[in-house]
């Protein structure tokens, strides 16, 4: 029988995460996984497969809008206590609604990977971001809505504002430097390391947060060799602690990201007819601590 098209389903839609809603930038998608072992016979071979967990996954990069709001749902890890839950003490859905009218609800998400910042006025704000699902909360896989649910409900999310997404100039302090400008922004990679939570009935139910660093690269200009030079750690005794600086990223209408107890990892200096004489540097953020009291490897604010 020849297929109607109109049968096809096909069509953009949103993610609801957090209270945010969050745009895409080119597309949305939503995995479900039913992970199976085989059962092996010396006989005969593999006689069957058994099914041994079950999860999902939800992929996009957000169009580039920026909120309180929206910082808070995608960068949760910042800073997050190692050895935390990652989904907490509640469920937290993620909806993925289409324009079509089709909601797919996974109902209890974290933040897997979050997404990189990308600082330039040419440049919309964030990379791809990832979240994670597992069971809900005291639900066994064999019940109904326990991992997602289908329902029909009109779309009502609207469409993202443009003036909320256009990037800004953006400037950094660390310690006595001043980059006033780049050859193309800033790149800063937040990083968090997820151990899953199994259990013998149930599979996966959670997360543990086993790390979280964060790192932030960009192509200076206006900086000379002796500065660069003067940033490094070179001249610090062997085994001395390096670090301890902020690194300050902002912009007017932006975003304000800071590394806390920054050090340079990277400061190469080129020479050439068309090269530039200070390289990619890069540097890597260190948990803060006031008082004996742990605080934030890093912070995305809304920039004044």
């Amino acid at each position: 029988m020849p297929i109607n098209r109109n049968t096809i389903l096909r069509g953009p839609g949103t993610v609801v995460f957090g209270g945010s809603t969050l745009y895409d930038a080119d597309g949305i998608t939503c995995e479900i996984s039913s992970d199976t072992q085989g059962i092996p016979s010396s006989i005969s071979g593999e006689i069957g497969t058994i099914k041994t967990d079950q999860t999902g996954k939800i992929t996009f990069t957000p169009c580039g809008q920026i909120s309180a709001g929206i910082l808070a749902a995608l960068f949760p890890y910042a800073a997050a206590n190692i050895g935390a839950s990652a989904c907490g003490a509640t469920d937290t859905p993620c909806v993925v609604h289409s324009v079509a009218g089709t909601k797919v609800t996974l109902v209890n998400c974290c933040v897997s990977r979050m997404p990189e910042i990308l600082l330039s006025p040419v440049k919309t704000a964030f990379g791809g971001v990832e979240l994670s699902s597992a069971l809900g909360l005291a639900k066994g896989p064999t019940e109904a809505g326990a991992l997602f649910k289908v329902e029909q409900a009109a779309y009502a999310s609207g469409s993202p504002d443009p003036s909320g997404i256009t990037g800004v100039a953006y400037s950094a302090t660390f310690g006595d430097m001043q980059i006033s400008d780049t050859a193309g922004g800033w790149t800063v990679t937040p990083e968090v390391t997820l151990q899953p939570v199994q259990t013998d009935t149930l599979g996966t139910i959670d997360w543990t947060v086993a790390s979280v660093g964060c790192t932030a690269k960009c192509t200076p200009l206006g900086l000379t060799e002796q500065q660069i030079l003067a940033a490094l750690p070179v001249s610090r005794a062997r085994g001395s602690l390096v670090g301890g600086e902020d690194l300050v990223i902002s912009g007017a209408g932006g975003l304000k990201v800071t590394l806390h107890g920054a050090s340079i990892v990277a400061g190469p200096i080129r020479w050439g007819n068309t090269t530039l004489r200070v390289g990619e540097i890069g540097f890597t953020a260190h948990r803060s601590v006031t008082d004996g009291v742990l605080g934030p490897v890093f912070e995305v604010e809304m920039a004044g």
